[in-house]
Order: C-alpha cells, then structure tokens, then sequence
C-alpha cells in the first residue's frame, strides 16, 4: 500500500485551493458538492485520491475515518 499524506487546514481556507475551483470561488463543501451539501466548509483538506477540497464537518469527519481505516489496514 502506497503513503498516503493528507492535509488539513482548519479553518476552512480559500487560499488553500486553486484559484478558479468550485472550492475557493463558492467556498462550498466540495467533498460532497454544492448540490448535495448546503453546509459551509470547516476546513481545506488536500486528500489524495481528490487533491484539495473543501469540506463540511461531516465530509471531514469522513475523510478521517477514511485515512484511520487506510493507515490501521497497513499497518496489519
């Protein structure tokens, strides 16, 4: 199993992501997409394999989890 590194910058920050992405320009959840989540982005996340996204406190809870499942398996 490859590394995988993520990142994560809390508060939520525009900065963080490409210029003309759905996440600095509507500063959106972009995990989950504008039109699925109406809740506003805690945090900037760079998490591969979906690059840098934006993402609501439950799409970050889920990335979380996501990484601790990965991590605990490789380590088995």
């Amino acid at each position: 199993m490859e590394p995988m590194e993520i990142r994560i910058v809390m508060p939520f920050n525009p900065a963080f992501h490409d210029p003309s992405s759905v996440a600095a320009t509507e500063e959106c959840c972009s995990q989950h997409g504008k039109d699925y989540c109406d809740q506003p982005p805690v945090a900037s996340v760079y998490y591969p394999p979906n690059g840098r996204v934006s993402a609501c406190a439950r799409a970050l809870h889920g990335i979380i989890d996501d990484a601790v499942s990965k991590f605990s398996q490789g380590r088995q």
